[in-house]
């Protein structure tokens, strides 16, 4: 259902209806564990829908732009940047999870009675952080506080603030998380785990870089620690070790080697790829990238990974002049078009597009 502004100002979007700033409320709406059900205020304060744009107007820019950065965007948090504007902006900007942390801080204490907007603001006026902390139940260190403001603006979830308190008490856990420069998602994965990966070198990387190129953090040491579990061996033993993503690929690839594996890396693609003129065709130069373009495409290109592991085929990602997924098989000393299909594998690129891509390997034979 498309949003739209009602006679009264209020916003309908769906089942649910939004009264406008500066008395933002949800109307009609049902408490969930204490806090407003507000599915859809995200999307409100986002969309690009002209209804809602026009509903959003009078809140603040600033205001705005930081309840948009909120992944979560309780309708609470912004209740409190109606009632006491500048402390919400200066606590979104110092410590954004204890911003909504403060915002919402019956809900971990379990409060029979919701306070009201004047209770709250009382509580926010008089109280300091660590006070508010101790009422809400949390440690109320300085430590603490400064740990909690390692978690940004845009991973300020709930859930990773209780998570936060329950690594806090265990103190291999605690000495862990004090020397992280920030704290991802990907680090409270990490300490999650059953067993715990407790490796500070492994915990920086996922701290400062835990994408690369098609690699995920998650995805290379969940399998790898499975894998070696399943192996009977011991799920982690590369405590600092691992400082950066071409060590943790190759442990990766070392272990899937020793287990004789297809190897997560394949070998140099034959023809490079080539993002000139009407062509533009990338390799698939690893099982990731292999995995998700079978999910992209919603194909069985990832079944040829053996093949393409021994460079008796090769698989690419077309994008241009059109989406599709081409298989190379060698033949001698040549590598020939095997096939090139569409999404769905629903049929074969045009012919114009087979004239492409023979060119592009008529070319590399040249060359």
């Amino acid at each position: 259902m498309y949003p739209k502004i009602l006679e009264n100002g209020v916003l309908q979007y769906d089942y649910e209806n939004y009264q406008a700033w500066p008395d933002l409320r949800a109307l009609g709406s049902k408490r969930i564990g204490g806090l407003w059900r507000a599915h859809f205020l995200k999307e409100v304060l986002c969309h690009d829908d002209l209804n809602c744009a026009a509903w959003r107007a009078p809140i603040p820019a600033e205001t705005l732009k930081t309840l948009q950065r909120f992944p979560e965007c309780h309708v609470e948090q912004a209740e409190m940047a109606q009632a006491v504007p500048e402390y919400f902006l200066e606590s979104a900007t110092r410590n954004p999870a204890m911003t909504l942390l403060v915002a919402t801080y019956w809900c971990y204490r379990k409060l029979q009675q919701i306070p009201s907007i004047v209770e709250r603001v009382s509580m926010w006026e008089n109280l300091d952080s660590n006070q508010l902390l101790n009422f809400a139940r949390f440690p109320n260190s300085k430590s603490f506080l400064k740990n909690l403001a390692k978690i940004p603006i845009e991973q300020a979830y709930i859930c990773r603030i209780q998570s936060l308190r329950g690594l806090w008490a265990i103190p291999e856990r605690r000495r862990l998380i004090q020397h992280l420069p920030t704290m991802l998602g990907e680090n409270f994965w990490l300490l999650s785990c059953y067993p715990p990966i407790l490796d500070p070198a492994l915990h920086r990387l996922a701290a400062e870089e835990p994408q690369y190129e098609e690699y995920s953090l998650r995805e290379i040491v969940s399998d790898l620690a499975n894998r070696r579990e399943i192996a009977c061996l011991h799920h982690w033993p590369y405590r600092n070790q691992i400082h950066s993503w071409p060590q943790l690929i190759l442990a990766y690839n070392n272990f899937l080697h020793k287990t004789n594996h297809v190897l997560e890396t394949f070998p140099e693609p034959p023809i490079n790829g080539d993002e000139m003129g009407d062509l533009e065709i990338v390799p698939l130069k690893s099982r990731t990238a292999l995995r998700r373009e079978a999910a992209e495409m919603s194909n069985c290109i990832e079944a040829f990974a053996v093949k393409i592991g021994s460079s008796k085929k090769y698989a690419y990602k077309l994008n241009r002049p059109e989406r599709a997924t081409v298989l190379l098989k060698r033949e001698r000393s040549s590598w020939r078009i095997e096939e090139a299909m569409i999404a769905g594998n629903e049929r074969e690129v045009s012919s114009e597009t087979m004239k492409l891509l023979r060119q592009w390997i008529r070319s590399h034979r040249q060359n």
